[in-house]
């Protein structure tokens, strides 16, 4: 029903038919299946920020796809959510508005995808997400490599693995990084829950390298004496 909908509005919209991925979460959800043993498991924001990047990708506003996002979210993201429904919809819809006024860009990282989502070669943006992962990757292995750089300096030690360095050092740039954010987006007055979206999307760890939660967002906002526009 959901995947069906989907599609009327892609051919409604003249554009190309959902991609295999997308097809695949649309009709199955997330497959815990698929998962190994104590791997990661994306949660329902997750999956629900990934379809509206999607949908934004593809060109449709928020009232083209957002009610078909929000029954979706609804009736089969909440077998992987605690939320009651009505938490599931306001959710949902602080997503939305957060992905079409940030500049995220659609990116799936092709089989290597966070859902374990069905890929094709085939699939007609293919080349172009290998091209971003690989980057990504560069991207990601540079910044190790600064950081070994950067521990050497600071105390000289041989072959230093990023996985051996004290946790501060190890998050300390990424954070700093977060830090700014969420500077930014409080003073473009965004909510507490939309920053929090938009770091765990991204994978920013705090200092101590743990996941950001609302709680611990919440503390260092205030600790830090930072304050939403919404707020003031």
């Amino acid at each position: 029903m959901h995947l069906q909908k989907l599609m009327d509005i892609t051919a409604a919209q003249g554009g190309h038919e959902p991609f295999t991925c997308i097809k695949d979460i649309v009709k199955n959800g997330l497959s815990p299946d698929r998962f190994a043993e104590g791997e990661h498991k994306p949660a329902r924001n997750e999956l629900t920020i990934f379809l509206a990047v999607w949908c934004k990708h593809m060109g449709f506003t928020p009232d083209i796809y957002g009610d078909w996002l929000i029954d979706f979210t609804v009736d089969v993201l909440s077998r992987i959510s605690s939320s009651k429904p009505s938490a599931i919809r306001h959710s949902t819809k602080s997503i939305i508005k957060y992905v079409h006024r940030s500049n995220v860009d659609f990116s799936c990282k092709c089989r290597n995808n966070d859902f374990k989502a069905v890929c094709s070669s085939d699939c007609p943006i293919y080349g172009e997400m290998a091209e971003i992962y690989l980057r990504d990757i560069e991207i990601k292995q540079k910044r190790i490599e600064e950081l070994q750089k950067k521990s050497v300096a600071d105390d000289p030690v041989p072959d230093i693995d990023p996985e051996s360095l004290p946790v501060t050092k190890r998050y300390r740039k990424q954070f700093e990084e977060a830090v700014s954010l969420i500077t930014q987006y409080l003073n473009e007055g965004r909510s507490k829950k939309e920053i929090l979206a938009m770091l765990n999307n991204i994978g920013y760890r705090t200092i101590t390298g743990r996941a950001w939660k609302l709680s611990n967002l919440s503390l260092f906002i205030s600790t830090h004496g930072l304050r939403s526009d919404q707020e003031k």
